[in-house]
């Protein structure tokens, strides 16, 4: 069956400049950051080094060798966009300077007889940095939890074989001396199955641009903007998956409005951040800190027992005032009341009502004074001591 590949030379630089046309466009109205410009850069040039071959009889000095060092270069350009992509801060001047390295080559190589070698030139150099790019695609696809990146990873895979095909058929004479037209066989097929991977992978960072944003959005909707706590959207996703036995911990920060109004909300703000590093930092890593709302925080403490529990309160209270002496001194009045409950989450609301009204029992008893024994002004002879001299030492 033979194939016309002058046609998909088409397809590739049609769908080549569309992507880079919206993507330069949607990056010029502040829709994207900078990897849309490299990545869009990238494949107008992808598409103008297609459309090269085609003008073949044109006879026009220096277009082909002109074709396939901007087909060279777009490609790392691309990778370029992708690394933006990975981490807008990336820097970009090395890879630039490599992918005009690889590609000057190309310029000056125009020997119609090397023809094979300088075809076979192209495509291993297409093929590395198709690799590059798949490697730095999983690295996304992992650190970022992004499942189309795996989609993308799989699409830069599949056109490496098939570049080196083509590589390997070029220097041993198996594309003929004429690379557009009808052709049949195995160059025709890989040509084929490139172009299909080529077409459909020119939009596939947005389907990841969009599935991030989508993650981002999500995690914002859990989160406190403040502290960066769980917020209670957080807490009801995450209560289906709490099973067994733990610990509930509702922490309240003690004269919060006084130190407000004492020192300004900036400090009230940076108490609040101190709060919820205290209880992150002092919890097993299968607990989780949510900001209940105000000054409040609860922490849920799966398989933890109420002894362990009542430490991790200490230990919360101990960090707390460590944070509060280092921002606004040692002798500043605040700190916090924990309360703590524990049981089957099954009856997970009726802990935190418990470990509620046992933190509010805790404050005020430790706001109540010391009681001061009255005596009558009648009275001469003062009370015993209630502590005796062999007491004190």
């Amino acid at each position: 069956m033979l194939l016309d590949i002058s046609t998909l030379y088409v397809m590739v630089a049609l769908c080549s400049v569309v992507a880079g046309i919206v993507h330069l466009s949607a990056a010029a109205g502040g829709r994207f950051d900078s990897w849309a410009n490299w990545w869009g850069g990238g494949h107008l040039l992808l598409g103008f080094s297609a459309i090269v071959p085609l003008l073949r009889g044109l006879h026009i000095p220096g277009l082909l060798s002109i074709g396939n060092t901007v087909a060279a270069a777009s490609y790392g350009i691309i990778y370029i966009g992708m690394r933006r992509f990975a981490d807008p801060a990336a820097p970009v001047r090395p890879w630039i300077a490599l992918a005009g390295f690889v590609a000057l080559p190309l310029l000056f190589w125009s020997d119609p007889a090397a023809m094979g070698r300088r075809i076979a030139y192209l495509n291993v150099v297409r093929s590395l940095f198709d690799v590059a790019t798949v490697v730095l695609a999983i690295r996304i696809a992992r650190q970022d939890a992004l499942r189309t990146g795996w989609i993308v990873a799989v699409m830069f895979t599949i056109t490496v074989p098939m570049f080196l095909g083509r590589g390997w058929l070029a220097v041993t004479g198996g594309l003929g001396s004429e690379p557009t037209g009808m052709h049949g066989g195995p160059a025709a097929w890989m040509a084929a199955t490139a172009v299909a991977f080529i077409m459909f992978r020119g939009f596939s960072l947005l389907t990841m641009d969009a599935e991030r944003c989508e993650r981002r959005l999500a995690m914002l909707a859990e989160r406190d903007g403040l502290t960066g706590a769980g917020n209670r959207i957080a807490f009801d996703r995450a209560r289906a998956g709490w099973q067994g036995e733990g610990a509930v911990l509702m922490i309240d920060l003690d004269r919060f409005k006084m130190l407000n109004d004492r020192h300004g909300h900036a400090a009230g703000d940076a108490a609040l951040r101190i709060a919820t590093r205290a209880a992150v930092t002092a919890i097993p890593m299968t607990g989780r800190v949510f900001r209940w709302g105000g000054d409040e925080f609860l922490c849920v403490l799966p398989g933890v027992d109420h002894p362990a529990a009542e430490a991790i309160a200490t230990g919360i209270a101990s960090r707390f005032a460590q944070g509060i002496a280092a921002l606004l001194g040692p002798d500043h009045p605040a700190g916090v009341s924990v309360g703590c409950a524990t049981g089957p989450f099954a009856v997970l609301d009726a802990l935190v009502e418990q470990a509620d009204q046992r933190m509010y029992a805790r404050k005020h008893r430790d706001r109540r004074p010391a009681p001061i024994p009255q005596h009558s002004v009648a009275e001469r002879d003062l009370p015993a001591p209630l502590i005796s001299q062999s007491q004190h030492g």
